[in-house]
């Protein structure tokens, strides 16, 4: 079974190149980022699916919550609809910001702390990460008590755990072995 975001690569894929040949990557970026929120709304299936409305009217009512909706996402939309994916939007998003970010050579990450950083600690993090993986890094700072102490910072698909609960994890899965 195919998920939705296999499927959702071929479309992630031609609309980057589109942006990114029409030196557009920042609209395209936020308007994708609208309609994946949209997408994520319980009624949003309800109206992809009406059928009192026509194709054209779903694809009006759709691009109504974009400001500035160009033609081209119309069309993009509308092709969406013909092949019933207009509900992957979220992940057609999700692909396109991570092209994005690879392109700008740059990398959102989340620190998890038990306690929040001030900005020097931010600062000093984000030097630290931005050296190691060799980018421009973005920091987002969540505050997670149950951490007890120490950080987890997860950059991309990669999750550095130097919590005092993941290493009291850690230790509790070698005294069982």
């Amino acid at each position: 079974m195919i998920n939705n975001t296999s499927l959702a690569h071929p479309y992630a894929n031609a609309v980057f190149d589109f942006a990114l040949a029409a030196n557009n990557l920042d609209k395209w970026f936020t308007d994708l980022a609208n309609l994946a929120n949209l997408a994520q709304n319980d009624n949003f299936t309800k109206l992809t699916t009406n059928p009192n409305l026509s194709r054209d009217a779903v694809i009006q009512i759709i691009v109504s919550f974009v400001d500035e909706p160009s033609k081209e996402l119309s069309n993009f939309l509308s092709q969406l609809q013909d092949n019933n994916k207009l509900t992957i939007l979220p992940e057609i998003f999700t692909l396109f910001e991570q092209q994005l970010e690879n392109y700008r050579n740059c990398s959102k990450v989340v620190i998890q702390s038990a306690f929040e950083l001030n900005e020097e600690q931010k600062l000093t993090f984000q030097g630290l990460l931005s050296k190691k993986f060799g980018k421009t890094v973005s920091i987002q700072v969540e505050v997670v008590p149950e951490l007890i102490g120490g950080v987890k910072v997860l950059i991309n698909d990669k999750v550095v755990d130097y919590s005092i609960k993941g290493s009291l994890d850690n230790l509790a899965t070698e005294i069982i072995k």
